[in-house]
């Protein structure tokens, strides 16, 4: 009796636990997205970590004015659609910068919105120290990303996780905790230009990645990367690279880990200030100041909807505000818009749904009759 009352509890659990799964999946493709649920892994293994709600990072933290309520929302859409959580920083006003908290020796020909630019991404830093985050993904406003984008982010974390252009082997918390490594200050992502160092045009891993954008879709600056870096022909539209940063433009998509805020905010606030914020960047990384990697195709790419709602500028009173909108949005570098995806994933026809759901009734009736 004791045996069979031990067989039988033993059974309870494992019908418990198949139900209790088979819930959390099914509220799985309600939270994640289609696209996201499809694709969900189970597996334990480091790279799995990509699949959370930070794609396997300290925090994801978006920058956005505060008076840009529509790119927040738009940002809050989107991450939710793809399964995202987003820590808000406030952009700042430039004109709002005492001139005694601008960096010694600041280029003096800096204008305000670069200024307040440098300075949101400053705190975005300070943020990441003052928590004490491994790593951090610092994100604008106005992008977009793939809808595979959890996908594209494991692949990412296996190749840096056998990355061959490490100057020193993984430690052992690295192999344990640390999914893209750390041996990076900077992690680009979402370049508007780039170009590699010209004396190290060896230093690069390739790698298949099922969600690369075809030629079309990719951008003429970054086919002239690939090709420098020996990727053209049939490989575009199939390959990734990684290697080096040396010469990124634009904040749209970066990483960085603890050391590499600690570094930033050395270099481009308590030291100095020589340039535009993602300019000096660039700069450091060219003199060596600072270590980086940069992906390219790019995983984070501008959406841009036309008219003036495309810049923080304040409005012209002469000029339309709208252009094309959000319906007419487009972005680039991408082999499937997380954008265009969510329009289609929320789509619905509720009174066609009745009036369907009607005929069929009235189909089911005749057949009986």
């Amino acid at each position: 009796m004791k045996a069979f009352l031990l067989t039988l509890s033993a059974s309870f659990v494992i019908v418990f636990t198949v139900v209790t799964y088979t819930s959390f999946s099914s509220r799985a493709g309600h939270y994640l997205g289609i696209h996201e649920a499809s694709f969900m892994k189970s597996s334990s293994s480091l790279e799995s970590k990509a699949w959370n709600e930070s794609l396997g990072f300290g925090d994801v933290i978006y920058i956005s004015m505060p008076y840009r309520t529509d790119r927040q929302d738009a940002m809050n859409l989107l991450a939710s659609m793809s399964g995202i959580k987003l820590r808000l920083i406030g952009g700042i006003e430039g004109d709002s910068i005492n001139l005694k908290a601008i960096p010694d020796n600041a280029d003096p020909n800096l204008r305000a919105s670069e200024l307040g630019c440098w300075r949101a991404h400053a705190d975005a830093w300070r943020f990441v120290i003052e928590n004490n985050l491994e790593t951090a993904l610092i994100l604008e406003d106005d992008i977009d990303w793939d809808k595979n984008i959890h996908e594209i982010f494991q692949d990412l974390s296996i190749q840096m996780q056998n990355s061959t252009l490490r100057l020193v082997s993984p430690t052992d918390h690295e192999r344990a905790s640390a999914p893209y490594g750390l041996d990076w200050d900077v992690l680009v992502m979402g370049q508007c230009v780039d170009k590699a160092h010209p004396e190290h045009h060896d230093l690069v891993l390739v790698y298949d990645d099922p969600n690369v954008p075809s030629r079309e879709n990719t951008e003429f600056v970054f086919l002239n990367v690939m090709k420098s870096l020996g990727v053209s022909g049939d490989d575009v539209g199939k390959k990734r690279l990684i290697y080096p940063a040396f010469g990124p433009a634009c904040t749209m998509g970066y990483a960085v880990t603890r050391k590499g805020a600690q570094r930033l905010l050395l270099n481009l606030s308590y030291l100095n200030l020589r340039a535009p914020v993602d300019l000096d960047i660039a700069w450091t990384l060219q003199d060596g100041r600072l270590r980086g990697y940069t992906v390219t195709p790019p995983l984070f790419t501008p959406w841009r909807v036309g008219g003036q709602k495309d810049s923080d500028n304040m409005p012209d009173p002469d000029q339309p505000i709208v252009g094309n909108g959000n319906i007419g949005g487009a972005s680039g570098n991408l082999r499937s818009s997380a954008r265009v995806a969510m329009i289609d994933e929320l789509a619905m026809d509720n009174w066609g749904n009745y009036a369907s759901q009607g005929a069929v009734e009235k189909k089911k009736e005749k057949v009986n009759s």
